[in-house]
């Protein structure tokens, strides 16, 4: 079983750059696709938006101007994509530079948009788990596909404020395995071990999500107060 995940992981790795990125975007596509057919639902606004408008033909002209704007979502999924992998490409960039790897940025954007297919399946998933009722949806965690894999679910209904729940759902499965995904596209290229790939990956890629809590949190702290 591991051998056969290895050359799927291998041969995924080796594909074209713009291939990977094609797959990429047509599961952002299918995913947004089915979300607006069968999450956001009339039903959905309605139970979820009815208490907040006195007068419903408010209600149903937001629902109208929130529709007419779907379409925009899908040349948004480009800079989901995009930009996070330029972000870690550059964060891995610093630590090869540090450590004295040569390696070039390049490929380390391979990699890092490659590994995005974790994301982008995980919102599918999300998506579909939805359609199905699995996952409760409401307006205030509609956008949220990872609380619910997160160690901040096991908190819920708690009351703690934002600067501890937010660094929980950081700790969710997808950005688990994206971590594992990313640190075998970084031994591809490095030609090091997979241990030794995980620990650099590891060691600056949780680095620089530290500093995204923080500056999140910040930014939280700074606008609620």
């Amino acid at each position: 079983m591991l051998n056969r995940v290895t050359k799927i992981l291998t041969a995924y790795f080796e594909t074209k750059i713009w291939f990977a990125f094609a797959a990429i975007m047509l599961v952002y596509f299918v995913a947004l696709t089915l979300e607006f057919k069968f999450v956001f639902t009339d039903d959905f606004y309605l139970n979820s938006l009815s208490t907040r408008y006195d007068d419903h033909s408010k209600l149903f002209e937001f629902i109208r101007s929130d529709r007419a704007l779907e379409w925009t979502n899908y040349f948004i999924a480009f800079a989901i994509v995009g930009v996070p992998a330029l972000l870690i490409a550059f964060t891995l960039n610093v630590g090869t530079l540090f450590c004295e790897y040569k390696i070039k940025f390049a490929k380390l954007f391979n990699i890092a948009l490659k590994a995005q297919i974790i994301f982008a399946l995980n919102y599918l998933v999300s998506i579909i788990l939805k359609c199905t009722g699995i996952i409760e949806t409401n307006w205030d965690m509609i956008d949220n596909n990872y609380f619910y894999q997160s160690a901040a679910y096991f908190f819920k209904g708690n009351g703690y404020p934002f600067w501890i729940m937010y660094p929980l759902q950081i700790i969710n499965i997808t950005e688990i395995v994206h971590l594992l995904i990313l640190a075998f596209g970084f031994s591809c290229i490095s030609k090091f071990g997979y241990l030794k790939s995980l620990g650099f990956v590891a060691l600056f890629y949780g680095i620089a999500m530290i500093v995204w809590i923080i500056f999140t949190v910040f930014l939280q702290t700074l606008f609620t107060t």
